[in-house]
This record gives structure tokens, C-alpha cells and sequence, in this order.
């Protein structure tokens, strides 16, 4: 199965100018090629357009060029299958001849193609896949992560609700996969080092379309929070399930797309009074950020969500590097090392990578959803920062 028609449609347009760069005078020099290697159709594929859209607006700020060369993109949709991501990003490498690939946008996908770009040399740039091993036991000098990972997302927030009286116990409750089992480790690590108590713990198999079974357990446990790591259709149903078990006395809480801008409009007022944490959200006052907002919905008609800034973002290290570069991208290992090492100024600010692990430094912001007045709508207020988060680098051996 290709992309839908719909997808195949404004991809092409968010990337119609890549084709007229590409077809400049012979005497230029030959053009920059990025594989962007995304899920645009299964069931990240809402997640995979913001990405590719933050990424198209950022080249087209810079005019599709940087280094003194064209940028040209190839788009490849990996279907969210680990295998037909590998098959593709082989594609990207050995037919269509790119210079890095920036991808994937699920976790499953990127452990298995972290042991392909490191054996073949090539700059893999990921620009959502949280696994926090990535970066961690299975880190490499050829992937780099502009996104995030999940410990660096979710530690502070409990820390946060501890420290800050917020709860004293919580009840975890995740997806079964690999966000939701690290979401839940993190999280009860920090949890509990801050002085909290965790009542019990419960994963969902990715295929339940039932919370009722977890829900009626979880009721069975006095506690002052539920931790909650679910996303997208899943994140909906369980918020159904909280009010229909008369949950919400139990301050909700999770990571930031508990609540993504792009699942509001589904989940309605039922996302008011979550706390969440985030590395971006679109009210963040910068002169950097209300740029961004106001071109991504000018051209879109809608703010940004989160994945449209990492999408950005990793433009924006794209472009920088290869400015550091002066162009020439030839050695793998070199542009590798240079993106490691260029501070780029993105939609969250001024951010670097890591270079002891190859992952973003990032502010990470606690936030409260709350109703508008006269209850139409949601607004995201800030509770807290917490400034230059990173993910620990003791596991980390560079290769």
C-alpha cells in the first residue's frame, strides 16, 4: 500500500519546490539529497504530516538551499512497519543516492534502523522516536535526535508532582509498547526519588479497545494520581473511561501528547484539568517560537502541534550543519560529527545536541489544560520550566 491520495497530495506540494531546485543549470553544484523516511500512512501518519510539514517550511525559510548547494527531498513512507523501514531507508541509501536520512517516527522503527544507518555509516536524524535507549546503550555517532527522549520528557513531571505537593501516591497506567513502558520507568523512578509512592502499575496491550477491565482495577487503589501514557484514539478512550468510572477526583497526568494539539478537537472538554510535560508547546513566548506559529498557520490554517515543531527543528539543524559544512557532505562520518556539534536556533529556541550522547538539550515545560471561559476550548498554562534537560550519559559507549 502507498500513500493515500490525500497525503500523496500535500506531500508533493509541501515539497513541489525540491524538483525545481533539483532541475537548476548543470554547471551548479549537484544538490544536497535528504531521504525524510516517515510513517504517512498507519496510525502515526498524522503525527508523520506535522513532522514533514515543520520540515518543508523550514527549507522554504531558507529557500531550499544552505552550504552554497539546492536541498533536494525524497520521501519515503515506511507504513510503520520496522521491516519496510528498513527496505526503504536501504532505498534512500543505494537508489535515490541521499547524503542522510532524517526519520523515523516510531520507536520500533528506529531501533532497527539505528543498527543499519551504524553499520552503513550514514546520518540518521530522528525526529520523534523517544526510545530512551537510543540514545542510551544502543547510542551511535551516526543517529542524532533533535526530538526527544521519553525519560527526558517524563522524569521531571515526577519530580514535579512530588516535590510540589502535587500527590503523594500514583497509580501508573500505560500503553503496552515501548513509550509506555519507558514513560511508566521513568516516571516512577523520579516519582519516587522525590519522595512519592507508587500504588500500582498496569500496561494495555495496543490492540484493547476496552479500558473498562484496567479502569475497574485501578479504582480498587487509593491514590492521588494517575499517570498515563497513551496517545491518539487510545488517549481519547481512556479519558472516556475515566469520567464514565468517576476517575477524575485522581489528578490526571502524563507526557504532553496526552493531550496533542492535534487530538483537542476529538477529546474536547474531557482535556481540561491534565498536567502534562512537553518540550514544546505553540504559546511559548519567544521571538523564535511566534515566528514559527505565525508562518506554520498562516500556510496550514491551524497552530503547530509538538511534532511540527521536531520537524522544524531538525530542518534547522539540517541547514545548520550543512552551512558548518560549507556543503560538502561527502564524508558520512564528518557530517555526522558536525550536526553533533551545531547549535541551530529552532522553534523551542536555542538547542545543541548532546555530543556525549547525540540528544537534544531541551527545556522541558509542566503544563496545566484548562477550559476557556464559557468552556469553549482548551488553553495550555505553563506551571513550570525546567531548564537544559538531558538524558543520562553513563550508558553511552560511541562506537
Amino acid at each position: 500500500m502507498g500513500l493515500s491520495t490525500r497525503r500523496r497530495g500535500v506531500l508533493g506540494a509541501a515539497f513541489a519546490t525540491s524538483a525545481a531546485v533539483a532541475g537548476r543549470p548543470a554547471r551548479a553544484a549537484p544538490p544536497v539529497r535528504i531521504g525524510l523516511l516517515l510513517e504517512m500512512t498507519g496510525p502515526l501518519a498524522s503525527t508523520s504530516e506535522d513532522i514533514a510539514y515543520g520540515f518543508a517550511l523550514a527549507l522554504d525559510e531558507a529557500d531550499r538551499r544552505a552550504g552554497g548547494r539546492a536541498i533536494h527531498v525524497v520521501v519515503e513512507d515506511t507504513q510503520g512497519k520496522p521491516a519496510r523501514a528498513v527496505e526503504r531507508f536501504n532505498k534512500l541509501v543505494q537508489v535515490e543516492s541521499v547524503d542522510l536520512v532524517v526519520g523515523p517516527t516510531g520507536s520500533a522503527e528506529a531501533l532497527v534502523l539505528r543498527d543499519v544507518a551504524h553499520g552503513l555509516g550514514m546520518p540518521l536524524l530522528v525526529p520523534n522516536a523517544g526510545a530512551t535507549i537510543l540514545t542510551a546503550e544502543k547510542c551511535s555517532p551516526f543517529l542524532l535526535r533533535v526530538s526527544y527522549a521519553h525519560e527526558q520528557v517524563v522524569a521531571p513531571l515526577g519530580t514535579w508532582m512530588a516535590r510540589e505537593g502535587q500527590a503523594r501516591s500514583a497509580y501508573l497506567l500505560g500503553a503496552d509498547n515501548i513509550a509506555g513502558r519507558d514513560h511508566a520507568a521513568a516516571f516512577r523512578k523520579a516519582f519516587l526519588a522525590a519522595g512519592g509512592t507508587i500504588a500500582g502499575e498496569e500496561f494495555v496491550p495496543t490492540t484493547s479497545q476496552d479500558f473498562g477491565p484496567y479502569l475497574g482495577r485501578l479504582k480498587l487503589h487509593r491514590t492521588d494520581a494517575i499517570f498515563a501514557s497513551f496517545f491518539g484514539p487510545a488517549a481519547a478512550r481512556l479519558l472516556e473511561g475515566i469520567e464514565a468510572f468517576g476517575l477524575r477526583g485522581a489528578r490526571l497526568c502524563g507526557p504532553g501528547w496526552l493531550v496533542s494539539a492535534l487530538d483537542l478537537p476529538r477529546i474536547g472538554a474531557r482535556a481540561a484539568g491534565i498536567v502534562g510535560a512537553t518540550a514544546y508547546l505553540p504559546e511559548l513566548d519567544t521571538e523564535a517560537n511566534r515566528a514559527f506559529v505565525a508562518a506554520f498557520t498562516r500556510r496550514h490554517g491551524r497552530p503547530p502541534s509538538e511534532f511540527a515543531a521536531q520537524g522544524y527543528d531538525a530542518a534547522r539543524l539540517v541547514l545548520a550543519g550543512i552551512e558548518a559544512l560549507e556543503g560538502n557532505v561527502a564524508n558520512r562520518r564528518a557530517t555526522a560529527a558536525i550536526l553533533a556539534r551545531s547549535p541551530f536556533e529552532g522553534a523551542r529556541g536555542r538547542l545543541a545536541l548532546d555530543p556525549r550522547t547525540n540528544n537534544i538539550v531541551q527545556d522541558i515545560h509542566i503544563f496545566e489544560t484548562r477550559l476557556r471561559p464559557g468552556g469553549e476550548g482548551i488553553d495550555f498554562h505553563m506551571l513550570a520550566r525546567v531548564p537544559q534537560v538531558r538524558v543520562d550519559p553513563e550508558p553511552c559507549q560511541m562506537g
